[in-house]
């Protein structure tokens, strides 16, 4: 009897736990898929390795964040897996998905309009939603000239996409869904707005198992070992006229805390990455936090090198050099301009004696590459202020200058400030942004202004002083010798990047400040 009773039990158990395996199986089935992409504009040459340096992370944070609600995800970065359309589009259609995202900047944003056209063409019934920096700041616009996008998400998508997907899954309405705008009787309609997200250590990390290393981490010509991009916060609360990050990010500044920030910084070296870029759009803003995050690199005992970017008006010697010694090799400062009167036009509330400080500051601490950016061809803008920075960056110890033609994208307040004028038709540019001296009166030419630039790179490192500064430099520091080992044989393509005929050329020349 209590063999009997046992045999039921027991098969009752296999019967239940076989109940829930069909379950499961069925579940699994019937699960929502995914599929990301990132496109790659028709223009870029991918001879090269890549025209980017880093993996789109927005679109990596949406995927971890659709994982960890439960929806399948296929993801594409078409720059990086150097992924032609015909395959891209068979690779969509074979795993026929409920829900297509497109993330683009700019100049991404035909293609990105061209492949979501072939998308529904193939696959009709599928959800075809856009989001990132140019569908969030030109939806109304986007929406009304191409009918195959079904929605759009506004800003931070992480959250808005698991919504919009829970609600195609269940039949539900997406106009409850807040961040998005949607179609409504042929009409484009926005729904309520979503709050930005506070809590950054809430997020999952960004599923940097869809990407591969060697994709990524080409910087000015040259190739850097094993480099993944990371953020450590997001927004800015600084007021340059020429960036769109506080109408899509806000002013307000968030940031992941410092042991969250190492938590990542260990798993991406656990996946064999050596190299991380902080993408952040103001990293050296909290001088406490970097000392916390560099001390907990150091008590940890993570060997790695360390890339960012900086405002010359928050370097100071006890910053940079903790940041030296857990590991940061490079550091970009925006220096912009030699002239004060152009600095202020930007909003950048520096100096020139700022920036010269700043690079001085950082090759005391030891900074092992100091890189330069700067603008010229700013509206009304003389030929002999252009000259000056031109020259400025002769003058100053870095490695290397980045310098930019001034472009005007919408979301910016230059953007505004150049329509109001009238200088702008946003009926005509808004969907490749503009040059701005292509559009203001009296402006040097661009054409000119790009000659002046490429003459300016090859006088910048033909110079002998340089080249023997260079050199000794390199003699002095393992990690340099590394990387002149590594690119020796790139040569080439480096010296093609300096002359403007690397690939991306048309993009290397433009205000890349405007946009992230």
């Amino acid at each position: 009897m209590i063999w009997k009773r046992f045999g039921l039990i027991l098969g009752g158990f296999f019967v239940k736990t076989y109940i829930l395996a069909l379950v499961d199986c069925f579940s699994v089935m019937n699960e929502m898929k995914s599929f990301l992409i990132f496109p790659a504009p028709d223009s870029i040459n991918l001879r090269y390795s890549t025209p980017t340096f880093s993996p789109p992370l927005g679109l990596l944070y949406i995927a971890s964040s659709l994982r960890k609600a439960g929806v399948e995800v296929r993801f594409i970065d078409q720059i990086g897996e150097k992924v032609p359309d015909e395959r891209l589009l068979k690779r969509v259609e074979r795993y026929s998905p409920e829900v297509v995202g497109l993330s683009m900047m700019t100049w991404q944003a035909t293609k990105a309009a061209k492949l979501a056209a072939m998308i529904k063409e193939r696959l009709p019934e599928t959800h075809i939603v856009f989001g990132g920096v140019h569908a969030s700041l030109n939806v109304e616009r986007m929406m009304r000239k191409y009918v195959q996008i079904d929605s759009t998400i506004e800003g931070e998508g992480e959250l808005s996409m698991v919504e919009l997907v829970r609600a195609l899954e269940h039949g539900d309405s997406i106009q409850t869904v807040p961040g998005i705008y949607y179609r409504e009787n042929g009409n484009v309609k926005r729904g309520a707005p979503r709050e930005l997200i506070a809590d950054l250590d809430s997020l999952p990390p960004p599923a940097m198992d869809l990407v591969k290393k060697e994709w990524y981490g080409q910087i000015e010509g040259l190739q850097w070992p094993a480099m993944m991009s990371m953020v450590s916060s997001r927004g800015c609360p600084c007021s340059c006229n020429f960036c769109c990050c506080s109408q899509f990010a806000g002013r307000k500044w968030r940031f992941r805390s410092p042991e969250n920030v190492v938590d990542e910084i260990e798993d991406l070296l656990a996946a064999g990455f050596k190299t991380i870029f902080f993408a952040d759009d103001c990293f050296t803003l909290n001088k406490k936090r970097i000392l916390q995050i560099g001390g907990l690199i150091k008590k940890r005992r993570l060997e790695f090198s360390w890339l960012c970017e900086g405002r010359v008006d928050q370097i100071d010697y006890q910053t940079i050099r903790s940041m030296v010694t857990s590991g940061c090799k490079l550091i970009y400062l925006g220096l912009e301009s030699a002239n004060q009167r152009i600095l202020d036009y930007y909003g950048k509330r520096i100096t020139p004696q700022m920036g010269i400080q700043a690079v001085e500051t950082s090759r005391k601490a030891g900074v092992d590459i100091i890189l330069g950016t700067f603008i010229i061809g700013a509206p009304g803008e003389t030929r002999r202020e252009m000259q000056n920075t031109l020259d400025f960056t002769m003058k100053l110890n870095i490695d290397f200058p980045q310098i930019n033609i001034l472009g005007a994208m919408p979301g910016t307040e230059l953007w505004d400030q150049l329509v109001s004028q009238q200088y702008i038709d946003p009926d005509v540019y808004w969907e490749t942004g503009v040059l701005v001296p292509d559009i203001y009166p009296n402006s040097v030419k661009t054409a000119i202004l790009e000659r002046k630039i490429t003459k300016v790179y090859e006088k910048f490192i033909r110079r002998k002083k340089y080249l023997l500064k260079q050199l000794l430099l390199t003699l002095k520091s393992p990690y340099r010798m590394g990387l002149f080992l590594r690119n020796v044989s790139q040569a080439g393509a480096v010296m093609d990047y300096v002359q403007g005929e690397s690939s991306g050329e048309e993009y290397k020349h433009k205000s890349i400040a405007s946009e992230k």
